[in-house]
């Protein structure tokens, strides 16, 4: 769909034609952004979420009370289904279902090939499918340490079965446009997919951060507080807070448990303390104006309703995040009202007793134990999933609200050490093989053990020498026996 932005639609229509942007990504209010896939032959065309939070394809394989919208497993002639279980857990809701394989191709990403890919059939959920979603699964573009699981079994990531067949690594950038007007509830998006020798040039003037643990894209959320508030402007002029410090007793409590960039998430989540600071600032500064906020709005996250769009004279929220420059250098995202005050619902029509309108907001921040930056803080800006360089990059959008990046500024240390950014996490495949030598050892124990138990009966038993040409090791039999 192509969504013109001039509001003189007749005179301007040549063109917004010719600059218009084919968007791929859309979503309805209080939902993430949702592409369309092709999966199985013949294609069954769906819906999946994008969400750099996960690293499944899951797709919905049952009718739900509020949809009957689903993969038909019995009418892919290319699927294999392993029977096996696999499930996943997410920060709200999970799903249970089986492990298969099939082709999978996405019509709006024209570089990317069609291939034959993991994903997970969900045969049950819970709290997982929002009612009336227009969405049947969840693409996930994270890393696969955090991809659903079951007994002796991953499913596999879709990410990487394109860069296999693609022989080179493979970025993505968001474009997250939020909805086009104050009267529309759905917003809209694009994405893109390149390798990663594009990505770094298209990267070249982003500001960047650094993925810190390759599981979810794990960052370092410096501060978060609303911009150029009276309280901020007071602790300025006091010379209390220098502009360029972080207060490090908060930014060791925002990285705590982890800060993620998530776009299948709505709000923006961080610690409570951190939470009711920038929301009593924020309320604060709603009082000056003539609109009436309550209190179950601001803490409660309850909907508040009006007859009309509102305008809102807040300030913006300010998200400071580490930059890949230097350890002691960061950027800021200011997010703007306009995007934090979501609007979840916009109804405008005439009905036979006159003019009906609700205009219906939520706060788009919320409190949790771990920091995640949802697609709220995203809007309004491009960003770029640069996978294989380990690296984020930001910068401003054509499209959405009016976000902004600044900096870079200079803290007065390092600051991967003094907000414990540094703290290092078992690599996967080393906790594997950890386990594997435990594994190993538990073994070695046990047969010494059945050996030492059984060594009477033993000598008991004749001895046969085998002929030297006939000798092989166990671990020979074993690879001779796989190979074959």
């Amino acid at each position: 769909m192509c969504i013109l932005k001039s509001p003189v639609f007749q005179v301007f229509f040549f063109i917004n034609y010719i600059y218009c942007e084919e968007f791929n990504l859309y979503g309805e209010a209080g939902q993430a952004y949702a592409l369309v896939i092709n999966i199985g032959h013949p294609p069954q065309k769906l819906h999946v979420l994008v969400d750099t939070g996960s690293a499944t394809l899951a797709i919905a394989a049952y009718a739900r009370k509020d949809s009957n919208i689903y993969f038909h497993k019995e009418n892919s002639t290319s699927l294999y289904n392993s029977g096996k279980e696999v499930r996943a857990k997410y920060s709200q809701g999970t799903w249970s279902g089986t492990l298969a394989s099939d082709f999978i191709h996405f019509p709006s990403l024209p570089t990317v090939p069609e291939v034959r890919s993991d994903l997970a059939l969900i045969t049950k959920s819970y709290k997982f499918f929002m009612n009336g979603s227009g969405w049947q699964g969840l693409l996930g573009l994270a890393y696969l340490p955090v991809a659903a699981w079951g007994d002796s079994v991953v499913v596999g990531s879709w990410l990487d079965f394109v860069e296999k067949v693609n022989a080179r690594p493979l970025s993505f950038e968001l474009k997250l446009c939020g909805s086009t007007s104050p009267v529309n509830a759905t917003h809209y998006g694009n994405l893109r997919m390149f390798d990663d020798r594009n990505a770094s040039e298209a990267g070249e003037y982003m500001f960047r951060t650094p993925i810190l643990r390759k599981r979810w894209y794990e960052i370092g959320v410096l501060a978060i507080r609303v911009s150029n508030s009276g309280a901020d402007r007071e602790r300025a002029a006091n010379g209390t807070r220098d502009r360029n410090d972080i207060d490090l007793e908060e930014c060791r409590l925002i990285n705590a448990e982890k800060s993620i960039v998530d776009s299948g998430t709505t709000g923006i989540r961080m610690p409570d303390a951190v939470f009711r600071r920038v929301v009593g600032e924020l309320r604060s500064s709603a009082r000056t104006s003539s609109t009436l906020v309550l209190d179950e709005f601001w803490y409660h996250g309850e909907a508040a309703c009006w007859p009309e769009p509102q305008e809102w004279n807040l300030p913006s929220l300010a998200v400071d995040i580490l930059s890949s420059e230097a350890d002691d250098r960061y950027f800021t995202l200011e997010i703007p009202a306009q995007s934090f005050m979501r609007v979840i619902s916009a109804r405008n029509k005439s009905a036979s007793s006159g003019s009906v309108s609700e205009f219906c907001y939520k706060l788009g921040l919320e409190a949790a134990p771990g920091t995640v930056l949802g697609y709220t803080a995203m809007e309004g800006l491009q960003v770029l999933f640069n996978r294989s360089g380990g690296w984020i990059g930001w910068r401003e959008s054509s499209c959405g609200p009016a976000a902004r990046t600044s900096g870079p500024s200079n803290a007065s240390g390092s600051l991967l050490s003094a907000c414990g950014l540094d703290r290092s996490l078992p690599d996967v495949n080393v906790s594997i093989k950890a386990a594997q030598w435990t594994l190993c050892a538990i073994s070695v124990v046990a047969v010494a053990v059945l050996v030492y138990l059984l060594a009477p009966c033993l000598k008991m038993l004749p001895v046969r020498r085998s002929p030297r040409c006939q000798q092989i090791s166990l671990s020979q039999a074993a690879l001779v026996e796989r190979d074959t």
